[in-house]
């Protein structure tokens, strides 16, 4: 008996979630952070799920400055903030006590603008897509979570 990826996955306790391609390549899906809906980055090489700054009272994230910067493909050093015990939901996954990134995200909105494609909330990282054993479907613009 043949199974297509999906049926395969649902299957295994996994549910889809869609995810929007855009003009720049990244795949973008839609999550729910602290009761707030938002634009997602899926980002397998980031490795942790980041906000921009200035997302910070909208996301109602009660941040810190953290002792470590971070760095990215583009820039290095970059000054950054923490946020704990978040609830993040993706689908019908819902993550508690996260930690949640924020940093200065202007210079990856300024790229999106210029592909004409909107701005991004944050990104969605390798902490939640490893903990979820997330499963990415390019041919379908699908986002496999196990719940």
């Amino acid at each position: 008996m043949k199974y297509s990826l999906s049926t395969l996955l649902k299957h295994k306790g996994y549910v889809r979630v869609p995810l929007k391609k855009a003009a720049s390549g990244h795949y973008i899906c839609k999550a729910v952070l602290n009761g707030v809906s938002g634009d997602f980055i899926v980002d397998t090489g980031a490795s942790h799920t980041c906000v921009a700054w200035d997302k910070e009272a909208h996301f109602k994230l009660n941040a810190n400055k953290a002792e470590q910067q971070a760095a990215s493909a583009s820039s290095t050093e970059m000054e950054t903030r923490h946020s704990e015990d978040n609830v993040l939901g993706v689908g019908a996954w819902e993550g508690r006590e996260l930690e949640i990134i924020l940093f200065d995200m202007t210079s990856v909105n300024n790229a999106l603008e210029q592909l004409d494609v909107n701005a991004v909330d944050g990104i969605l990282g390798a902490d939640v897509l490893k903990e979820t054993k997330a499963v990415l479907d390019y041919n379908r613009n699908g986002l496999y979570l196990k719940i």
